[in-house]
């Protein structure tokens, strides 16, 4: 072009060129091109426009040549640091750097030779890291070989074209290209401008989504920190702070959160505490609230707690899936208005990944608690597990078709209901005598200091919390109603303590009986806590004893017949349990099963009756149980309660059962005051006279066993509302030969055979 505005310039270079004739010849030492720097300079103006050196990564090399002869000011400014890093960002076991500049070569020859062309760029991500800053950036690598001359240096064989489908099926082979394509024949000269490119924003958000894929990136602290270091590379902040963590169910504790990492640690800022704060209120308004300087909000607990820790910045990101919250994301910094909503804005594209990522790991922590729930605590017995799965079964086979079926109702029908009961005798009582024992301790003990303080100064308030507390005395001595507790102990915590806290700081003398006041206290509950907590104590050892024998002998009773059980706890430790044919699949029932169950729960209440006996030296709190055995012959019906997850009788007749059961206890002998429960006994309470005919034979064995004694009693009870005509044969345990009486299964069959 004869007009071309850059004209003058390349006859102005070709002609310096020309009075350089060295330069016109390959070049083999770099040296010629730093004696005749400006020249080059001059020349590199038609490969790198000089208006890009501030602004773009440019180089130019040897042809495949590590250290570049010529680079913009940026690229130099990027790379002469010692604590500036440029490497491929995935390594491997090999050199990619080499592979890299291989199959440059081939390709270039493929292209020169062969009009076969493919791009040379190949897609290798770079790392450009700052070791003194801590920012990292990706870089993809762009380069032009328009500048490559590529001669042959030896004649070799022509390559067909399945020759190069070969080659293009096998690009991981460098041997078989090689071999086809012998480098060592061919020559190249002059050289490979490349450019590199800032591609961190999209190489980290790819990043990103494939690390949220995998369920240890968010739950491991490996992976939590992966995901810090992705967020600061987007941010372009080598101290930019990022936190998470999962939103709990409604009904669940906060505090027991499968998923918190957030910048403030949990063992510092409970997870409840952030209620109330910036951090609900971009939940309830579904948005983003970024903060550039965190002393310009009104203080809270929260915020106080970030600005201990330094942060000035902060960013809150809620994370909802059709509405409903799934989780939070955090980004804090040290310097004010150091984070900005643009900053933000390059993760849109990725909050739904976490989103995803977070409610996943949510439902799978639920699947796993509700697995350990199945297995220890789930109404799900082993014994009848295998007709859920095929109620299960049966729903999934209707529904893989966009069926809409519920799952079908459980139900087991003709099955015989086994109940029984160890129950401590007067718990509410005893209960009651500790809760007025520690709460008249307490006053007493308030009343002291205040009496002392009277002496040392005169304050008409002292008098009148002194008259409070004696109403309170009175009122604990002459018994407690429903809600006193509680009022009682609102008056300490809010009343009393304060102003003995203050007496302590005003005066001196008060300091030592104030300081021994508070040190009698519980330091979780902050009232005095002694009787109570050995009744307690003494309570749970008497339900951990009598818990641990039913829980042993059954599993020896399943192994005669498997039948559903089920036991809980109150005040004592109750079981139901059911037995039949229906309840089973692939074994016969027969009554002998049930013979068998009903002599077992009589040797468990004796084994219990001794251990209780054999425990009572070791309890502060001297409590004792009462037992009592239902039986209820006729066969009954019981359906799975799906809103309950547990078993319930199915029938409006056989709710009287339902109905006796909850009543029995408080029963008493027909004109009498005496309860048919009673310590050292068992009640076995029943309806029909056949229904006790083989109980009596299992009580004469258990007499000549010397398990029980020959006190046996056979009373009319008095009527139960819901429930009449009840009578029972109450025996009484031999508790004078406490050896441990062992229930073995094949005595136990041999007594049922005899029947």
């Amino acid at each position: 072009m004869t007009n071309h505005p850059m004209k003058d310039l390349a006859n102005s270079t070709l002609n310096a060129l020309n009075r350089v004739p060295e330069l016109k010849k390959p070049i083999r030492n770099t040296t010629l091109l730093d004696e005749n720097k400006d020249l080059v300079n001059q020349l590199m103006v038609f490969v790198i426009n000089p208006l890009r050196h501030q602004n773009s990564m440019e180089a130019c090399t040897a042809p495949f040549g590590q250290e570049p002869f010529f680079a913009t000011d940026l690229m130099k400014n990027s790379l002469s640091c010692s604590h500036k890093l440029l490497e491929i960002a995935k390594g491997g076991e090999q050199d990619l750097s080499l592979i890299s500049k291989l199959y440059q070569a081939y390709l270039l020859i493929l292209e020169k030779f062969y009009n076969y062309k493919i791009d040379v760029d190949l897609p290798f991500t770079y790392r450009l890291a700052d070791t003194k800053e801590g920012y990292i950036k990706y870089i993809r690598k762009q380069v032009t070989t328009d500048y490559v001359q590529v001669r042959e240096l030896k004649k070799h064989a022509k390559l067909s074209s399945e020759d190069i489908t070969k080659l293009l099926d096998n690009t991981e082979d460098l041997e078989l290209w090689n071999e086809i394509i012998p480098l060592e024949n061919f020559e190249f000269s002059g050289f490979i401008h490349f450019n590199l490119i800032d591609i961190t924003q999209d190489f980290v958000i790819s990043q990103l989504k494939t690390d949220l894929l995998d369920k240890k990136t968010i739950e491991t602290n490996e992976g939590f920190e992966v995901l810090q270091k992705r967020m600061r590379a987007l941010f372009d902040n080598p101290k930019l702070k990022f936190g998470m963590a999962v939103a709990p169910d409604e009904d669940a504790n906060m505090n027991l959160n499968l998923i918190w990492d957030t910048i403030i640690p949990r063992s510092q800022l409970k997870c409840d505490q952030y209620l109330g704060t910036i951090y609900e209120q971009a939940f309830r308004e579904n948005r983003i609230i970024n903060t550039p300087d965190l002393t310009k909000l009104p203080q809270d607990v929260v915020i106080q707690n970030l600005l201990d820790a330094g942060i000035r910045s902060l960013a809150i990101v809620p994370l909802f899936i059709d509405k409903t919250p799934v989780g939070m994301l955090e980004f804090a910094c040290t310097k004010p208005n150091s984070i900005s909503m643009m900053q933000v804005k390059r993760l849109y594209d990725v909050f739904p990944t976490f989103a995803l990522a977070l409610k996943r790991s949510k439902e799978e922590w639920n699947d796993k608690i509700r697995a350990v729930i199945q297995d220890q605590f789930t109404a799900i017995h082993p014994t009848v597990e295998w007709r859920f799965r095929e109620a299960v079964g049966h729903f999934l086979s209707e529904n893989k078709n966009g069926g809409k079926t519920a799952v079908e109702s459980i139900v087991f029908n003709d099955v015989v209901p086994i109940y029984g009961a160890s129950d401590v005798r007067g718990s509410s009582l005893e209960r009651n005598l500790a809760i007025r024992a520690d709460l008249s301790e307490q006053l007493k003990h308030a009343r002291e200091i205040l009496d002392f303080a009277r002496q040392i100064r005169e304050m008409p308030l002292l008098d009148d919390l002194c008259f409070n507390i004696q109403q309170n005395i009175d009122t604990v001595q002459n018994g407690l109603k429903a809600g006193d507790e509680v009022v009682l102990i609102e008056f300490l915590t809010k009343e009393v303590d304060p102003f003995l806290g203050l007496l302590k700081d005003r005066f001196s003398e008060l300091e030592e009986p104030v300081t021994d006041y508070f040190n009698s206290l519980d330091p979780h509950l902050n009232v005095v806590y002694k009787k109570r907590k050995e009744f307690e104590e003494s309570l749970t050892l008497i339900n951990q004893e009598v818990s641990e024998i039913i829980e042993t002998e059954q599993v020896k009773a399943q192994e005669v017949f498997p039948h559903y059980f089920e036991k809980y706890r109150t005040d004592g430790i109750e079981y139901n349990a059911y037995i039949g044919q229906s309840l089973v699949k692939g074994l016969t029932y027969n009554d002998i099963y049930l013979k068998n169950i009903r002599l077992w729960q009589l040797l468990v209440k004796v084994k219990i009756a001794r251990r209780i006996t054999l425990l009572q030296p070791r309890l502060a709190t001297k409590l004792d149980i009462t037992q009592l055995i239902l039986v209820h012959s006729n066969p009954l019906s019981i359906a799975f309660r799906q809103d309950e997850k547990k078993f319930d009788v199915a029938g409006a007749y056989n709710i009287r059962y339902e109905i006796t059961k909850k009543r029995i206890d408080k029963a008493r002998i027909k004109g009498s005051k005496e309860r048919v429960t009673q310590p050292g006994k068992i009640a076995v309470i029943y309806s029909h006279a056949d229904e006790i005919r083989d109980y009596k034979k299992y009580i004469d064995y258990m007499i000549a066993k010397g398990l029980l004694t020959n006190n046996i009693e056979d009373v009319e009870l008095e009527d139960l509302a819901g429930a009449s005509g009840l009578r029972s044969l109450r025996v009484e345990v031999n508790l004078s030969d406490l050896t441990p009486n062992q229930i073995e299964n094949s005595e136990i069959a041999q007594i049922i055979s005899g029947n």
